[in-house]
């Protein structure tokens, strides 16, 4: 099979605001956290990452996250736009992906892979069947969503963490059935699940040798990191 740069998955419009957007499939990865695993995209089709965050218009990808752009201009998330997300906008909109609807190409690239869902954007706004052929056809995957409370995202429990931003928010999550992905403040420490192995020090692990964030096997927490860290409160 003719190797691609990557594939469009789905053009689809948020449940969220009604805007639409699309689901790319990349294949390679240089992030020393998660390893070489095929990335999957979730961005704002008509805006470009840098103004959607600057504007507001990444709610249609990213809902009500707390970690996205406040009105005093802080922002904790992780994700600096500016890079990756805006490189893959632009190779998009450059024509770059081929386009698989079907998934019938994507399928066969991740077979053998481990796949990241949500490497920018909210993976729950994904097609149910688009990432059940993408997460059955791959060797484990991982996933994370900020709308567990939302009816639209329910078919995600079991498949995705549910990111949570304290103790309030893992109780729910933990009590409606959620395996969980909990972030704590710089030095800060859960006493609930398991430290991402990826974030203990000298560890060597990484997403791509661990895969416990798949949404069924356990409760993770770890430190908030990345430029926006500082604004993870207590």
């Amino acid at each position: 099979m003719q190797k691609h740069k990557g594939f469009i998955l789905q053009i689809g419009t948020s449940p969220i605001d009604g805007h639409r957007f699309v689901v790319i499939l990349t294949m390679k990865s240089k992030n020393r956290k998660t390893g070489n695993m095929a990335q999957v995209w979730i961005l704002r089709e008509d805006v470009d990452p840098v103004t959607a965050v600057a504007s507001g218009a990444d709610e249609t990808i990213c809902g009500d996250c707390g970690h996205r752009k406040q009105p005093d201009g802080s922002r904790s998330c992780y994700v600096n736009v500016g890079q990756a997300p805006l490189a893959v906008w632009r190779a998009y909109h450059a024509g770059a992906y081929r386009s698989d609807l079907h998934c019938i190409d994507a399928r066969k690239a991740v077979k053998g892979r481990r796949v990241r869902f949500g490497a920018y954007g909210d993976p729950a706004l994904i097609d149910p069947m688009v990432f059940r052929i993408i997460a059955n056809a791959a060797d484990g995957h991982t996933a994370y969503t900020h709308q567990w409370r939302q009816p639209w995202a329910q078919w995600a429990a079991g498949k995705m963490q549910a990111s949570c931003d304290g103790l309030t928010d893992y109780l729910e999550a933990s009590a409606h059935g959620w395996k969980t992905f909990r972030v704590t403040p710089k030095g800060g420490a859960a006493d609930q699940g398991k430290q991402c192995p990826a974030t203990v020090p000298d560890s060597a692990a990484q997403c791509l040798t661990c895969a416990l964030c798949d949404g069924a096997k356990a409760d993770i927490w770890v430190e908030a990191h990345g430029a926006g860290a500082r604004y993870v409160a207590a």
